[in-house]
């Protein structure tokens, strides 16, 4: 406990130290090639440093190869998962669980959103499901879910539903809640109805906000999936290979499943900024 407390005085002292020698301006702008070379930087360090803990034969290691394997052992680890456990088909089946219940999760929430967000009846009927979503901890529909509906695809789907719609609604309703009264008055003096303030002037205008939203929030299925998945003893999915590399040892696996996990997360994210690209251009001039 002292040496963590101890590690995070050093750490936070390092990075003060370093934006006082360096003076760094206040959100000053930082070109595209500074910062991919930055970030590059941080991640060369990583591997360095990983490398250094993992180099030699086991035994003379620094850090024990059942702890932390070393970047090669990992590297090979990827053959025996792919043509040994299916790894790309099992992280198909996670993508598809994380996906289909997403799309669940948007068709109800985002209409719900709005509708909350615009309409004052509406937003106070369903008013404790917002207290339920803000207070009640996301963990204990795991189990509820388990004895519901079995260590099934059903009880995954069902899981992965709550917790995307728990994050999705009140982003929802924050977003049309925070469209510019203005933009409503003029709408009413042109003669708008009440449906196309929020056909044509409120979703219109929050649409792209709403869309980094979803791109935030489709992130964190991929936290709760590994934990349904190792919980319910599922016998596909990335998370039954980390639980299945975890409980024979095999560290190497194990960290190969996490560099799958965080590739397919970056790849998704990367996705999504394109799409919102696309579809909002307007929002990405400079």
């Amino acid at each position: 406990m002292l040496g963590l407390a101890l590690f995070a005085l050093i750490f936070v002292g390092f990075v003060t130290a370093v934006v006082l020698v360096a003076k760094l301006g206040v959100r000053a702008e930082l070109d595209r090639t500074r910062t991919l070379a930055l970030t590059f930087a941080f991640v060369a360090l990583l591997l360095g440093a990983w490398w250094f803990l993992t180099r030699g034969i086991i035994g003379e290691r620094l850090v024990h190869h059942a702890i932390l394997p070393s970047p090669v052992e990992v590297v090979k680890a990827f053959i025996p998962l792919h043509f040994e456990q299916a790894l790309v088909r099992n992280a198909l089946i996670s993508v598809g669980r994380v996906s289909i219940s997403f799309a669940l999760a948007v068709i109800v929430a985002v209409p719900l959103g709005v509708y909350m967000g615009t309409f004052r009846p509406i937003a106070a009927f369903f008013h404790p499901v917002s207290l339920i979503g803000s207070y009640v901890p996301t963990v204990v529909f795991l189990p509820l879910s388990v004895g519901w509906f079995g260590a099934t695809e059903t009880q995954k789907i069902w899981f992965l539903f709550v917790v995307y719609f728990i994050a999705l609604l009140p982003l929802v309703i924050k977003t049309i809640g925070d469209v510019p009264a203005a933009y409503l008055d003029v709408a009413v003096t042109k003669g708008a109805t009440q449906w196309q303030l929020v056909r044509h002037v409120l979703f219109p205008v929050a649409k792209a906000d709403l869309w980094d939203h979803l791109r935030g929030a489709y992130g964190v299925g991929w936290t709760w999936i590994i934990l349904a998945e190792v919980w319910a003893n599922a016998e596909k999915g990335l998370g039954y290979l980390l639980e299945i590399s975890y409980r024979r040892t095999r560290i190497d696996r194990y960290f190969a499943v996490v560099i799958v996990i965080v590739v397919i997360a970056v790849v998704c994210d990367q996705l999504w900024r394109i799409g919102g690209r696309l579809l909002f251009p307007y929002k990405h001039k400079v």
